[in-house]
């Protein structure tokens, strides 16, 4: 359950208008503070780590069969853990998505051994040009 649990001892509280965890629900409300719209498909990623690499795959193997899409990122630049990075694609993070997935990943990090790390949502172009943003890279 990563940082935020282990400074308050696992204690952590559903909060409404979505059902998410309390720290995500904060996440999300700077995210749309600095101009995210929650409710507009976007790129997001969750990230688990693990200590041993056999635990990694074996949750990267279960992510799978959740239909989840991702990565496995072996041990490199100092960092000694493995790392599953899941992939949300143009998904709008409320009312479901976001809540949904950081639970199904939050269970599967624990039943191998695992941390979830937490999530990142990505700004859409649109949100990005009206802060006068160029793109540097056209898709």
């Amino acid at each position: 359950m990563g940082l935020f649990s282990s400074l308050t001892g696992g204690r952590r509280k559903r909060v409404e208008p979505y059902g998410l965890w309390s720290d995500d629900a904060e996440q999300l409300e700077r995210f749309v503070e600095r101009g995210g719209a929650a409710e507009v498909p976007r790129d997001s990623e969750f990230s688990v780590s693990f200590s041993k690499e056999e635990a990694a795959r074996e949750a990267g193997k279960a992510l799978a069969e959740q239909r989840m899409r991702g990565e496995l990122v072996a041990p490199s630049h100092g960092v000694d853990e493995w790392s599953i990075l899941i992939y949300g694609r143009d998904q709008p993070l409320v009312p479901d998505f976001l809540r949904e997935t950081v639970d199904m990943v939050e269970r599967v990090a624990a039943e191998h051994g695992g941390e979830y790390e937490g999530w990142v949502a990505m700004y859409t172009a649109q949100e990005k040009a009206e802060w006068g943003v160029e793109p540097l890279f056209e898709d």
